[in-house]
């Protein structure tokens, strides 16, 4: 009985008390926050596990989305996760694609086991990824803008620049994008050339030769005092005069069409021109003159027309012939016209491709035999008619070698193509560094701009033919960059279409400013400062194509536009250029702090401006050519 009620007044004392709750409580807020901790160390690792597997299955998908991708896209995911020691959790891919787009999509998942967890019942977790890239090709229309200064010489800029320039091609331009997306390359000296079909539709005028009417009352001395009295006024009282008193044709050049050179001649380029405007269009090289060759032109240049004429089935008639110009020794390369020559031996205006690509082959001096082929050449002159009121010839035009039209001041407020019909006259500035560039402000026709092409070997054998010229006239690429954007300007694009420039495919592009479906880019590199603008005081003077403007002295030249105004010009046009939605992405490559700054204001944005030195210059374009072609993820 005492023993039952002891454990009574134990159990009751033991209900009363209270002095063991805490401990209780603190045991079960031990094990409930041990719980907790250890869960959010199993939910980290679950998370930084994900993480991982996300990370390398985006890398994974971006690369297999890629269109210049050559391998399957399963093959490259696959690959991708083997390499980072997860082709265990890849639980499969799906690839979607077209002409334009490919979309792949993976998954996959592993597991974990759990530290922690396990005490809620949870013996493992399954951290999933799922991640899908896509590239998607809209229409795009792209206008490459690049420097061809003579500054481009220096530090082998253009060295580096042509493969980094034609790798941005071969990016933008797939089998994938073929007759969606359209390159417009324009490259700018001092000027841009826009070729001689596009010059014609201008309106522009081809100078004339600077000549007398064909006698002395003109506009210089009759050539080589040939017309035997420089006052004459025709042919009638060229007769009377007792210097032509052998009745010899007054209009004849006495003394031939070349000098004798002061050196040996090391090769000479023959011109030709096949569509009526006395601008070359065809070129035929001799070289490997022997030392002991002819250095007077005159002695062989009938045979060479001749057999250049019998062996290229392009040229159709002998007054298509123009003229030679001549390399060779320390003489000055120069161009000797002798269609419509009016001035004998003296030197003309006209090409000097001695050193560049010619449109046209490249013979040994030894491979013709002149006198045998003299007997066929037919002089490209008319012969004079001796029953004429007078002997004045048609007048000829300058063989340009350039077609590049004044822009001036007021059309940098819009996006039309140029507006003016005046011609860029032929001439350096600068010295001229004769192994890597061509003579000129005014790019060669060869340099012209090439249009709306999505022919991507095209364009990369062009870039890497390209030789620079004088001058940096930044605002005139700009300037056809953006104007080649804008729909307003479809009928010349039209007119190319027409003239077999452009494809026909092509018809009615440029495509809408702001349309949903299209995507404009201006890609402009420069290496230098926006340059004046100078003009010869004499556009025709013969001299201009042979010594420089600088080396001539101040009297033979004047600015047409400062350097500030063309900048402010240049700005203009990269402003219109964001306002119409056009994405304008600049390089300024080794170039200066103030040069650099123009090109980070005419940037759409400042991730849009690239400062770039030596090889970064071919990373900065394979960037643009990626953000262009439009790769990223989508879930």
């Amino acid at each position: 009985m005492n023993s039952r009620k002891m454990l009574r007044s134990k159990l009751v004392r033991f209900r009363t008390r209270d002095d063991g709750n805490i401990t209780i409580f603190s045991v079960m807020m031990a094990l409930l926050i041990l719980v907790i901790s250890g869960a959010a160390v199993d939910i980290m690792r679950f998370e930084a596990t994900r993480a991982v597997l996300q990370t390398n299955m985006d890398r994974a998908v971006l690369a297999a989305a890629d269109l210049d991708q050559v391998q399957t896209s399963d093959a490259v995911v696959a690959d991708y996760m083997a390499k980072a020691g997860m082709d265990h959790v890849l639980s499969g891919s799906q690839i979607t694609h077209g002409a334009n787009h490919r979309t792949v999509r993976a998954w996959g998942e592993t597991t974990i086991p759990t530290f922690f967890l396990k005490m809620s019942g949870y013996d493992e977790l399954t951290p999933p990824a799922v991640s899908v890239a896509e590239e998607m090709i809209s229409n795009v229309e792209i206008s490459l803008v690049l420097d061809i200064s003579g500054s481009m010489r220096y530090n082998d800029r253009m060295t580096k620049l042509k493969p980094a320039a034609q790798a941005f091609v071969s990016k933008v331009m797939t089998d994938q994008t073929e007759g969606v997306t359209t390159l417009n390359l324009v490259p700018f000296a001092g000027q841009v050339n826009p070729g001689d079909i596009l010059f014609d539709y201008f309106r522009g005028e081809r100078p004339k030769q600077k000549q007398n009417n064909g006698w002395g009352n003109g506009d210089q001395d009759a050539p080589g005092n040939s017309l035997c009295n420089n006052n004459a006024e025709n042919y009638d009282e060229g007769l009377a005069d007792p210097s032509c008193s052998d009745g010899s044709d007054p209009t004849s050049v006495a003394n031939g069409h070349f000098p004798t050179w002061g050196n040996d001649i090391s090769n000479i380029v023959l011109y030709f021109d096949t569509d009526g405007d006395d601008i070359y269009n065809r070129a035929h090289k001799i070289e490997d003159f022997p030392d002991d060759g002819p250095r007077d032109a005159d002695d062989f240049f009938k045979g060479a027309v001749a057999y250049m004429i019998a062996h290229d089935n392009q040229i159709t008639d002998p007054s298509q012939f123009l003229g030679i110009s001549i390399k060779g020794g320390k003489e000055k390369t120069r161009y000797f016209q002798v269609k419509g020559d009016q001035n004998g031996t003296e030197s003309d205006l006209g090409p000097t491709k001695n050193n560049g690509k010619i449109p046209g082959d490249t013979f040994d001096y030894g491979d013709i035999d002149y006198d045998a082929w003299e007997a066929s050449y037919v002089s490209p002159n008319p012969e004079p008619d001796p029953d004429a009121e007078t002997t004045e010839p048609d007048p000829v035009n300058i063989n340009m070698p350039g077609s590049c039209i004044e822009i001036y001041n007021a059309e940098f407020d819009t996006t039309e193509m140029p507006q003016s019909d005046d011609y860029v006259p032929h001439f350096m500035f600068w010295p001229i560094e004769t192994s890597v560039m061509d003579w000129g402000w005014c790019p060669g026709e060869d340099t012209a701009i090439q249009y709306y092409s999505d022919d991507k070997d095209s364009l990369i054998q062009f870039i890497g033919d390209m030789r620079m010229h004088d001058g940096t006239g930044t605002q005139y690429g700009m300037k056809y960059g953006l104007a080649l954007l804008d729909p307003n300007n479809r009928d010349e694009v039209s007119h190319l279409i027409a003239n077999g420039l452009v494809a026909s495919r092509f018809e009615g592009r440029p495509i809408d400013w702001h349309d949903p479906e299209t995507e404009k880019y201006i890609v402009l590199m420069t290496d230098g400062q926006t340059t004046d603008q100078f003009r010869p005081n004499d556009p025709r003077d013969p001299l201009n194509g042979e010594t420089e403007l600088q080396v001539q002295g101040g009297g033979s030249y004047y600015t047409l536009t400062s350097q500030s105004t063309n900048v402010t010009n240049l700005q203009k046009q990269c402003n219109l250029a964001k306002a119409n939605g056009v994405t304008v992405f600049t390089i300024a490559f080794e170039t200066s702090s103030s040069a650099a700054d123009d090109m980070r204001q005419c940037a759409s944005s400042d991730s849009h401006f690239f400062y770039v030195y030596g090889d970064e210059i071919e990373d900065t374009f394979d960037t643009i050519a990626r953000q262009i072609n439009n790769l990223r993820l989508i879930q």
